[in-house]
């Protein structure tokens, strides 16, 4: 069995401002950081083989601090693993989508228009380096550092959308662990976030 552990990078200046991110590389901000060393210190302790991240510097200061833990193992960066592109849109707030590009916004899925990736390119990109991890790590414990929105689709894709998009939230640096073994794919853990101030563990949409 291959088990991946998928965390959320920790909090930025736009994630509290609501601001759809995509592939701006905005950093990690105070409380991202501290949400980064929270879930670093949760996971010191769990056997983990590899590290993989998003190469967006959200993603990757996550990793830093968890790799703290693990003998400093390398982390390799994979652009896969990003969050969905949505090209003009990015740096607006939700709210502004529906003003601005009347028709749109509301959570209506998009791709193709204003430079926003499709859904399914990222699904589909996200999926083909997970089964080439599979490939490469079999039965070994690896963690992925990324984005809410690529994970969520990753979940919905596997659980043939009981969870995931549309109805799981991910959370700053939530734990969502998942595994593969002949040919099946298992979810165990969504949105996990007892390490976080709040204290809760929250499995929205089981």
């Amino acid at each position: 069995m291959t088990h991946f552990y998928l965390i959320r990078h920790g909090e930025t200046d736009w994630n509290h401002l609501k601001k759809l991110q995509g592939h701006t590389d905005i950093p990690l901000n105070e409380s991202g950081i501290k949400q980064a060393k929270r879930i670093a210190k949760r996971l010191a302790t769990t056997p983990i083989d590899h590290f993989y991240s998003s190469d967006l510097k959200r993603a990757k200061r996550t990793a830093q601090e968890i790799v703290r833990y693990h003998d400093l193992k390398p982390v390799l960066q994979a652009e896969e693993f990003r969050e969905r592109c949505y090209g003009e849109w990015e740096g607006l707030h939700w709210d502004q989508i529906p003003k601005l590009y009347p028709g749109y916004g509301g959570g209506r899925p998009l791709g193709g228009e204003f430079g926003i990736e499709t859904y399914e390119a990222m699904q589909q990109r996200g999926m083909s380096k997970l089964t080439e991890l599979i490939g490469a790590h079999p039965n070994q414990h690896i963690a992925i550092i990324s984005h809410g929105g690529f994970i969520n689709s990753i979940l919905h894709l596997i659980s043939d959308g009981e969870v995931g998009t549309g109805k799981t939230k991910i959370l700053n640096t939530s734990l969502n662990h998942i595994s593969y073994e002949a040919g099946k794919w298992d979810i165990h853990t969504i949105n996990d976030c007892a390490h976080l101030e709040f204290g809760e563990k929250k499995n929205d949409g089981l």
